[in-house]
């Protein structure tokens, strides 16, 4: 099922981007067949993803644009650009009809994809470049602001569409919106170090060192991350609470762990200490998760790890 899913996704994705309405397919290659004309277009158009922090401060993304031609225009070229959200939701249709075709609904049976809305606090910075006479690039600017004003658990989006090109120069349609899906990143989303032991029953001590494993948000107080200790038949969900602890004389966060992917969420446990140490808390200072839990309570499979942000 997952790879239908994909797989229609891949196919609604494509038909949202290519139109009909221009007889010559404009791709990263140019070819033969379209020698001697030009083409404005979005180097990389259709749909791309920054994440961001929820913070005050503003963040600036870009995209690049493209004369397509034989040789570099002779003469200045002005484009002009649109926030597109009926682009949005043209788009956020396509994933919701895959959806409703693949029959992918969530467990108490509601359906399932992003459902994407406008981002509250959008500006265009550049709504009309000009490319100069022997170049064929520019940069567009878009500014986003104020991400700590929306929910973390939304799926927000800003597209621009390219409107307008001078000198009669046509746009190509299958190249001309481009949409930033922008996904909400808690403080503690990122890469980390994470080292320590699977201690199993039968295998006994697995030493383990990642250099680099992502978390990725969940909600406002919650990372995930996509193995537990060397395991990756489960994941792990961190919950970073308000209850705090003094460890070492730095005041701490208790974490509540779940393990995902068990067939019975609550066959685990945590274990409050190690060695005589508290377990299972993130300290805000050093950026470090300190954890100590098990799996499969007939035969425990004990998880013992430090996880420190890069």
């Amino acid at each position: 099922m997952k790879n239908k899913i994909l797989l229609i996704l891949f196919s609604v994705i494509n038909l949202f981007v290519i139109s009909s309405c221009l007889k010559d397919d404009i791709g990263e290659d140019w070819t033969d067949d379209l020698s001697g004309k030009t083409y404005a277009t979005i180097s990389e158009p259709g749909f791309r993803a920054k994440s961001l922090l929820p913070v005050a401060d503003d963040v600036i993304v870009s995209f690049l644009v493209n004369i397509a031609s034989d040789q570099p225009p002779t003469s200045d070229v002005t484009l002009t650009f649109i926030l597109d959200n009926e682009a949005i939701s043209a788009y956020d249709s396509t994933l919701k009809q895959a959806a409703i075709i693949a029959k992918d609904t969530t467990d108490d049976g509601k359906l399932k994809w992003k459902n994407f809305k406008p981002f509250p606090s959008v500006q265009l910075l550049d709504p009309s470049i000009t490319i100069p006479a022997g170049s064929r690039n520019a940069y567009v600017r878009v500014k986003v602001s104020r991400a700590d004003t929306v929910q973390l658990t939304g799926n927000y989006m800003a597209a621009i569409t390219l409107i307008t090109a001078s000198g009669g120069i046509p746009i190509a349609s299958n190249m001309k919106t481009v949409l930033f899906g922008l996904p909400l990143a808690n403080q503690y989303e990122g890469d980390y170090l994470s080292e320590g032991f699977r201690d199993h029953p039968v295998n006994g001590i697995e030493p383990f060192k990642y250099p680099k494993l992502g978390f990725s948000t969940v909600n406002a107080n919650t990372v995930h991350k996509a193995q537990v200790g060397n395991y990756s038949g489960y994941g792990l969900d961190i919950t970073i609470t308000d209850q705090t602890m003094v460890v070492s004389g730095v005041t701490v966060n208790k974490c509540v762990l779940q393990i995902t992917g068990l067939s019975d969420p609550t066959d685990m446990g945590v274990y409050d200490t190690y060695k005589g140490a508290p377990m299972n808390y993130y300290n805000p200072i050093t950026k470090v998760f300190e954890l100590y839990y098990f799996y499969n309570k007939a035969a425990p499979r004990k998880l013992r790890e430090t996880n420190s942000k890069i």
